[in-house]
């Protein structure tokens, strides 16, 4: 039998360690890099259901519009990307970025994270190094083949920088702090049924779903080849088309297919698991969590890079994925209405070919990517706070 007073001492430090229990995800902007900081804050949530989970972004990102219908946190910081062309905002970029890194230790200092969690892109920067000047671990995770701006200055201050692609490591002098472990994807994306998927979206379950993904920022070219290809795509076959346009393009596309009631048109998709279930063939960009979902979805698709991506980055993901024979890949210079509008059809009216294309993305898939960089975060903090 506990003494007196005993039982009630342990809860309350057993309270207090579970509130202390913090971890802090710097990333986003688009969601190549807010998606994989999800997808580990929702497997830390479910380890640690106590735990406190906040995200630092920007009011311009996309994060402004996910983080708040999700129960985790998030801060706002006023840093910006810095553009490699001269501009005004140069003579800002250091008063601004000094301004985020005194929010971030003002934050820090007040309740003090056991971990902060960097998934690239310009938000990072300024909430890693300020964790780090507290000799707060930080940890980083890249996406791409070709790492970031940020992550290549940020990796001297990480305790662990993980990595999808084995080429990335060449990118690093300090190999002994990479892990290659995939690109982490959210658990939710393979729950949703596919008749369920399409009712949700006004779909009917009988004919093909065409899933046009421009992504959270859009992407203007595919758009346009999309929107000139369609009407004719729409005599040939019965497909039905949902298309994430990006908010750039979403007002015009949307005019312009109103009449079509097989065709539904978004500004932007947040219920992604229902999407992948309608879909039955992929038109997208070729960034690295977009092509981690497709793998870990089992889907077929049409890959168009975007050309100006750091190190041509996109282009070595789409053409690894048609090596394997998980997609076609189409070059942004060699893409038209017609061309594109071919291998569509081509594809559509093969199901075996897709069928194929399909389990070839399967087997691309690392599942185990979030455990293994949760695993890895929790062996480097005090086990005294996990219990």
């Amino acid at each position: 039998m506990d003494a007196p007073g005993k039982s009630g001492l342990g809860s309350k430090m057993k309270s207090s360690l579970k509130k202390s229990l913090r971890f802090h995800f710097a990333g986003g902007g688009t969601g190549g890099h807010l998606f994989p900081a999800l997808a580990l804050a929702d497997e830390i949530n479910r380890r640690f259901p106590a735990a406190e989970i906040t995200f630092w972004g920007t009011k311009r990102g996309i994060e402004a519009k996910i983080i708040p219908e999700t129960a985790y946190k998030l801060e706002y910081i006023p840093v910006r990307g810095f553009q490699r062309r001269l501009t005004a905002g140069h003579l800002l970029f250091p008063f601004v970025l000094a301004a985020s890194v005194v929010k971030a230790l003002r934050v820090f200092l007040k309740n003090r994270p056991k971990a902060v969690i960097g998934t690239g892109g310009y938000v990072s920067g300024p909430v890693v190094f300020s964790a780090w000047l507290l000799w707060i671990p930080v940890f980083i995770q890249e996406q791409n083949s070709y790492p970031g701006v940020t992550t290549r200055f940020l990796v001297h201050l990480a305790k662990r920088v993980y990595l999808t692609f084995e080429v990335s490591k060449e990118y690093f002098r300090n190999k002994r702090k990479l892990r290659i472990t995939g690109n982490p994807v959210r658990a939710d994306l393979k729950r949703a049924e596919p008749e369920e998927a399409r009712r949700h979206f006004g779909l009917t379950a009988g004919a093909p779903v065409l899933f046009v993904l421009g992504g959270s920022q859009g992407a203007r070219h595919v758009n346009w080849a999309v929107a000139k290809l369609l009407p004719e795509l729409l005599k040939q076959t019965q497909v039905q088309v949902l298309w994430s346009t990006g908010t750039v393009d979403y007002d015009g596309i949307r005019r312009e297919f109103a009449q079509f009631q097989q065709v539904k048109v978004f500004a932007f998709i947040s219920e992604m698991p229902e999407a992948y279930a309608a879909a039955s063939l992929i038109v997208s960009r070729a960034g690295a969590t977009t092509l981690a979902e497709l793998a870990v979805c089992g889907l077929p698709s049409i890959l168009i890079p975007y050309p100006y991506a750091a190190g041509g980055h996109q282009i070595f993901n789409a053409r690894s994925f048609e090596l394997e024979g998980a997609a076609v890949c189409l070059l942004e210079k060699d893409l038209t209405p017609n061309g594109l509008k071919k291998i569509i059809l081509d594809l559509l009216e093969d199901r075996e070919k897709l069928e194929k294309m399909g389990l070839a993305a399967r087997k691309q898939a690392k599942p185990e990517a979030v455990k293994t960089i949760v695993d890895d975060i929790v062996s480097f903090l005090p086990k005294n706070v996990l219990l």
